[in-house]
């Protein structure tokens, strides 16, 4: 992908694999410490380049988005509250 680190990767996560195993852990943009551990043969597929979610089927969409950009639930919510959303929503009717 041009342009794009998958948060992951950067030098902000630690990476520690265990056998079969691939532990992400670090912090979320909000903060929040996450450890994540997923199969080494699904990270290495994700990273040549397969989908996300066809990858970590059994990991949330927060996980998911964690891995990918850092941003968790609350991450979006300050950046993105409900209230705006909603703004925007009744001004283009």
């Amino acid at each position: 992908m041009i342009g794009f680190e998958r948060y992951c990767l950067s030098d902000k996560v630690t990476r520690t694999v265990d056998g079969d195993n691939l532990t992400f852990s670090g912090y979320t943009m909000s903060a929040k410490p996450f450890s994540i551990t997923v199969k080494l043969s699904a990270a290495n597929e994700w990273i040549n380049g397969g989908y996300i979610q066809q990858c970590f089927p059994h990991l949330t969409s927060e996980q998911r988005e964690i891995l990918l950009s850092g941003n968790d639930d609350e991450s979006w919510a300050d950046m993105f509250p409900p209230e705006s959303i909603s703004t925007v929503v009744e001004e283009e009717e």
